[in-house]
């Protein structure tokens, strides 16, 4: 293979040796994705690496550039020192919220040490799926055992039209909250799959009749009953418990089966 017209800024990305030993990390844990940003287009990644450190990837999917906010104690993290692994630069210790400058297409990484972790965000409630008020195409699944965690049932056929409605949701602040959504999706689509199958599914989430906004949820296991969870922030909350919370399909589109979810705080 003729090289000589790569660029050295290639060279450069495939032989970062700190890339590459997130990659042949001892531990051997898989960075988990635990943000989504659908509509703004970027995700937050975090993987465990030896000797107690985490690697922290940004993701932006856009092809314009963004500055993102990322709090770190919504993540877990009190404080921590950071390093740039693709700048090769120390940051110096961080808390709180990081203000994140992105180019188009960008993984920001970096490599976390002297990691001191935050109060967790946890949920005393769990909302079942299966005892919401279900509307047009969507039905409840009961499923065999140690499948659908947590509930062991789910609902599915959300299709055009299809909703889920939770009318007594309780929190204990109003503003933006931090919803941990238990779902089902194995729509895979490869080579020899059928064409408009993408490996991803669409919802909606929609709380106080606010507008409806929209979530990608990725493949969550190896079948139709194998619980993901999926990480977002959605606004509109008052402090009550009788906030509704509607989940729905996304343009005449299937959604991924929902098992149900729990509020952060």
């Amino acid at each position: 293979m003729d090289v000589s017209s790569t660029p050295m800024e290639s060279f450069d990305i495939v032989g970062n040796t700190e890339v590459i030993a997130i990659n042949q990390d001892s531990l051997g844990k898989q960075a988990q994705l635990v943000r989504r940003h659908t509509q703004e287009e970027w995700d937050i990644w975090i993987g465990e690496l030896s000797e107690s450190r985490k690697v922290l990837g940004i993701a932006n999917w856009k092809n314009d550039s963004q500055s993102v906010e990322v709090d770190f104690n919504a993540l877990g993290i009190q404080s921590a020192n950071a390093r740039d692994v693709w700048g090769k630069k120390d940051l110096g210790s961080r808390s709180g919220l990081q203000t994140i400058n992105l180019i188009g297409r960008q993984l920001q990484l970096w490599v976390l040490t002297n990691v001191t972790a935050s109060t967790p965000l946890k949920s005393s409630v769990y909302y079942s799926a299966a005892s919401a008020k279900l509307d047009g195409s969507a039905g409840i699944t009961s499923c065999e055992l140690n499948t659908c965690l947590p509930t062991g049932k789910k609902v599915g056929n959300i299709g055009p039209g299809a909703s889920i409605t939770f009318p007594s949701v309780t929190v204990a602040s109003a503003g933006t909250k931090v919803l941990s959504v238990d779902f089902v999706n194995y729509d895979i689509a490869t080579d020899s799959a059928w064409g408009w199958g993408d490996n991803a599914r669409n919802m909606t989430i929609a709380v106080n009749g606010a507008t409806a906004k929209r979530w990608d949820f990725p493949i969550s296991g190896g079948d139709w009953f194998e619980t993901g969870s999926l990480i977002v922030e959605v606004a509109g909350f008052e402090q009550s418990a009788t906030n509704e919370v509607v989940f729905s399909s996304f343009e005449g589109a299937w959604a991924p089966d929902l098992v149900g979810f729990k509020v952060l705080e």
